[in-house]
């Protein structure tokens, strides 16, 4: 994973782009593994991990309505995430990570699901990760490398 990050980094510097992120079940380990690579000071420009669906209204201004419609564990609260993200940083790319990393749920179908986000210089791509068997900890991994693999794709598309 840490290539994957270096080239990333690399890219969004010589770019002169900002990078922020928003993430729920991941608990921080995406920003965790982005600092963990020498470099990442100079694109990073911050994180919010937004566990709570109390934190994503009060703090991120996800709308209540949206959570209550369609649950947290969706495509539209995800997209909403990192478009309320974007608008509060005012970084060029964001990611954002909603899901239940499981291994209980009020909803056992949303078990090892999860939503990515990303938005690249106003392109927004949404991916759903579907892994119910996998442990919580390979889950959430899984989806932070997911979630590299998305950015530096967008970004070489446009490079």
């Amino acid at each position: 994973m840490e290539k994957i990050v270096q080239k990333i980094i690399e890219i969004l510097k010589d770019q002169k782009l900002k990078l922020a992120s928003v993430e729920s079940f991941t608990g921080g380990m995406f920003a965790n593994e982005l600092t963990n690579v020498p470099g990442a000071s100079e694109i990073f420009y911050g994180g919010m991990i937004s566990y709570s669906n109390e934190f994503k209204i009060q703090q991120l201004k996800v709308k209540k309505g949206l959570i209550k419609k369609y649950g947290v564990v969706s495509q539209e609260v995800a997209e909403e995430m990192v478009v309320k993200l974007i608008k509060k940083t005012k970084a060029h790319v964001g990611i954002s990570f909603t899901g239940n990393a499981g291994p209980t749920s009020n909803n056992q179908e949303q078990v090892g699901v999860g939503y990515i986000c990303v938005w690249y210089l106003g392109s927004l791509t949404c991916l759903k990760v579907v892994e119910p068997e996998m442990s919580r900890i390979e889950f959430k991994t899984n989806a932070i490398l997911i979630g590299f693999e998305e950015i530096l794709n967008k970004i070489e598309k446009n490079s």
